[in-house]
């Protein structure tokens, strides 16, 4: 998935898909090969649109990848806020300031007795500078 000698700045998107020629990966060594050329994108200060869009699909396809060979675990909503509470220093009070959530909500979310709406998982998620989903449940 190398875009080595193709002049990346002037490439259409096609001319990059035909260089970089991304499937799905499969193995390590797909994997590592697709890592490399994101990072040759990431370090460039400034992305063509054609460039952005080569980024957006190989970070998908690494991140299916990812996902399958190593999973994220499920962690409880309460407890994914506790975390991030504790690794932020921050109290619940601060939590309900900042998130803009009422001090009674945090508490009875952090207890299990109230579930995290999707309108306050993006807060908790803007807060945390995290992925809303993680303070969803899952079925």
């Amino acid at each position: 998935m190398e875009v080595g000698s193709i002049d990346m700045a002037q490439a259409s998107y096609a001319e990059l898909l035909q260089k970089a020629k991304p499937e799905i990966i499969r193995d390590n060594r797909s994997h590592r090969r697709a890592l490399k050329t994101i990072e040759s994108l990431m370090k460039k200060p400034r992305l063509t649109a054609a460039e952005g869009k080569l980024l957006d699909l190989l970070a998908r396809l690494v991140d299916d990848y990812e996902e399958t060979v190593y999973p994220t675990p499920y962690v409880a909503p309460a407890r994914m806020i506790e975390h991030l509470m504790n690794a932020r220093g921050a109290s619940q009070a601060e939590l309900a300031r900042g998130a803009g959530i009422s001090r009674s909500t945090v508490s009875e979310m952090l207890k299990g007795k109230r579930a995290v709406s999707v309108d306050n998982a993006f807060r908790l998620g803007a807060f945390f500078h995290v992925d809303p989903t993680l303070f969803l449940e899952r079925p």
